[in-house]
């Protein structure tokens, strides 16, 4: 007797049938969001994670592939300052100097600012998320304790996100030290932070309104302005991420894009990166934003 899965194998033979394909096998969404990343940034390798803010998963893909996080990981920064402003041995109206030292390169305005100048804790901060600011984001991280950083992101389940090296640092890099995470555990990050399901509901809140006053874009792409969407992009040499939530009405989701080997387009000419997570971001909203209920 033929075994049963040679009969299936001749049936599709004999109907002009082949097994599907793993492309066949994806979801529409799933193949629109791969074809995007090929016609934006060829050769970018794509790490995603898509769930509803209740918690259902909507998609992963390789989102747990560990990833150089760049400053989505500023958001951790800002959960442990908040952590230990509520315990009390950090308060953000102390102030620190600004320090030849402090002052690094890449993102943020702290750099223009004259050496000897104090600032509050709570003005650095704001800068490391508005403007993604490099210098007061290493600013914060001394001053919390990169050890603390990393063990709240244990106590928090993100197993695989913790930093090994300050940003702008590529001494440290070129050591083979990194800043790393995932796709899936920063989103799940964000959407603890949407939900207000870490720490205290103001302390939440006052997260929440930081991340929403970003410049929109990358996953902001395609949503409408009214609709708020709190975020954090991060990039560096051949990667381009971004992580955050998209509060729809009735049905707000949480999107998080790592892109690793992505090509450097000589200085001037457009960021293919940015233009695949901008598509990216289009992608999602038009197929899982609107809804006519």
């Amino acid at each position: 007797m033929i075994k049963t899965g040679w009969r299936i194998a001749a049936l599709l033979a004999l109907a002009g049938c082949a097994p599907p394909s793993a492309f066949e096998k994806m979801s529409r969404l799933e193949r629109e969001l791969r074809f995007a990343v090929i016609r934006e940034a060829p050769g970018a390798q794509l790490s995603l994670w898509l769930a509803q803010a209740d918690g259902r998963e909507l998609l992963a893909l390789d989102a747990d592939r560990p990833v150089a996080g760049a400053s989505t990981l500023k958001i951790l920064i800002l959960v442990e300052a908040h952590a230990q402003s509520i315990d009390g041995s950090f308060r953000w109206t102390d102030e620190h100097t600004l320090l030849s030292g402090d002052i690094v390169g890449g993102t943020g305005s702290f750099q223009n600012e004259r050496v000897g100048s104090s600032w509050t804790y709570l003005q650095y901060a704001r800068r490391m998320i508005t403007e993604s600011d490099n210098s007061a984001s290493n600013i914060l991280l001394r001053r919390l304790g990169m050890r603390n950083v990393n063990e709240r992101a244990a106590k928090l389940g993100l197993l695989g996100t913790r930093f090994e090296r300050e940003f702008m640092d590529f001494d440290a890099r070129r050591e083979g030290k990194e800043n790393w995470t995932t796709a899936r555990e920063m989103g799940q990050l964000a959407r603890a932070i949407f939900r207000r399901e870490l720490l205290t509901k103001e302390a939440c809140d006052e997260m929440i309104q930081l991340l929403e006053h970003t410049s929109r874009g990358r996953i902001a792409s395609g949503v409408p302005k009214e609709i708020p969407v709190g975020h954090k992009s991060g990039s560096l040499i051949g990667l381009r991420h971004d992580v955050g939530w998209v509060r729809v009405p009735g049905h707000p989701y949480i999107l998080s894009v790592f892109l690793d080997n992505v090509l450097e387009r000589p200085y001037g000419e457009e960021d293919r990166g940015v233009e695949a997570l901008a598509a990216i971001g289009r992608i999602v909203y038009e197929s899982v934003g609107p809804t006519d209920e």
